[in-house]
């Protein structure tokens, strides 16, 4: 069973995503091909002399609001994979520790925590039930470099053909909610879901930093705090 890891980044981030693509080099095993979208018009900023291997570029036409745009790509990310699964990283992801991919499938996990438990992630709650035409009770998107089987994205994309429209014309909306919400509707045995409540902590994949940390962003405590993390976690990644 294959396992690609997808990116869709931009300008902005590609600095944090050159440190995440050599982090996988470094410490992650079991993976097929790395996917990466890349807007077209941002071609010539992106350096691809140091890449890692099976690495596969895909450069689209931009359009509309580039963070829906954004999830729209992972949405349709089997149009770009032919992987039995498919692993979402975001630029700044860094795989700080030995990882093997063939261990997380083929029942991967998504965790889902109550909304009631959760105030500030509300908000994903009627635009997901709106698509999927149902009470959503839970938030599926509690932890990145989540894994689906590429079957679920193709039979997602089937079940709503007008998925691209409602993505770009959305104020508001979550890739990962509504894919894990119509996982727990129509393939619950497919995946491991585990209730946050009275789970025992596990290791996450990959750390996730704070792309807005760079060291020109500014000196105040937060940019600071956060971009010391980034170096910490930089060191631990590549340390020998």
């Amino acid at each position: 069973m294959t396992v690609d890891i997808f990116y869709k980044s931009y300008k902005k981030d590609f600095w944090l995503l050159h440190y995440s693509l050599l982090s996988i080099t470094k410490n992650v095993t079991g993976y097929n091909n790395i996917i990466l979208i890349i807007p077209e018009s941002e071609k010539h900023d992106f350096d691809t002399r140091v890449l890692p291997e099976r690495t596969l570029i895909h450069y689209v036409n931009e359009y509309g609001n580039g963070y829906m745009f954004q999830q729209w790509c992972k949405v349709n990310a089997a149009c770009y994979s032919d992987a039995d699964f498919i692993l979402f990283a975001d630029s700044d992801c860094i795989f700080d520790h030995k990882i093997d991919l063939q261990t997380f499938i083929p029942v991967p996990e998504i965790l889902y925590t109550p909304y009631t438990q959760l105030p500030d992630a509300i908000i994903w709650q009627k635009p997901t039930e709106k698509l999927i035409g149902e009470k959503i009770e839970f938030e599926f998107m509690r932890r990145n470099c989540l894994i689906y089987h590429r079957s679920t994205l193709v039979e997602l994309n089937k079940w709503n053909p007008g998925l691209e429209k409602i993505i770009m014309a959305s104020t508001r909306f979550s890739e990962f909610n509504l894919i894990g919400a119509y996982a727990w509707k129509f393939e619950r045995n497919n995946y491991n879901f585990v209730c946050t409540d009275g789970w025992t902590y596990t290791e996450p994949k990959a750390i996730q930093v704070w792309s807005h940390a760079s060291k020109e962003a500014g000196a105040d405590d937060l940019h600071l705090r956060e971009y010391i993390r980034i170096l910490e976690t930089l060191i631990k990644a590549f340390a020998i």
